[in-house]
């Protein structure tokens, strides 16, 4: 059995990402079923494939981890039960699930740079994923904000989403 490359604090660094990323995979199942319940089928088609962007982020990691002699605990996911009600709420909760989830990245960031460089580099691509997010769903929640209760412009945003 080889030595792990990974200092304790990169472990836990890398153990929390996993937690963060299965947490959302199982956000984005639970908004996808949310939105297929009152008739968002397109948001519902955005929120699966999200869900799957996030299981491949948590393989990344796990597979870093796997590849710097270490092994990547599979943490306990808590039930989601948050009711949505409109697109904008489902929206509304993804971006402050990913705004969230790049503050952590920002601040795991900082704080394994000066202890592990290698994995700092690693999870700079997380920061990356992350911007894109934030920038995709504030997009999508001004757009939505510019059309208020318009039923019809919502039907076609959710279209969009599911395209």
């Amino acid at each position: 059995m080889i030595k792990s490359l990974l200092g304790i604090a990169a472990n836990t660094v890398l153990t929390e990402a996993i937690a963060e990323e299965l947490h959302a995979s199982q956000l984005y199942k639970h908004l996808a079923n949310q939105c297929q319940r009152i008739g968002l089928f397109g948001a519902a088609k955005k929120f699966r494939d999200e869900s799957s962007d996030e299981l491949t982020h948590y393989q990344l990691i796990a597979d870093y981890m796997n590849d710097r002699g270490g092994v990547a605990m599979l943490p306990d996911i808590e039930a989601i039960d948050e009711p949505i009600t409109s697109l904008v709420d489902a929206i509304k909760s993804a971006y402050d699930a990913e705004t969230s989830l790049g503050s952590k990245y920002a601040k795991w960031y900082s704080s394994i740079l000066s202890v592990d460089p290698i994995t700092a580099q690693f999870l700079l691509q997380f920061l990356e994923f992350q911007r894109k997010s934030i920038g995709e769903y504030g997009d999508w929640l001004s757009r939505l904000g510019l059309v208020g209760d318009d039923r019809c412009a919502i039907l076609i945003i959710d279209k969009e989403l599911g395209a």
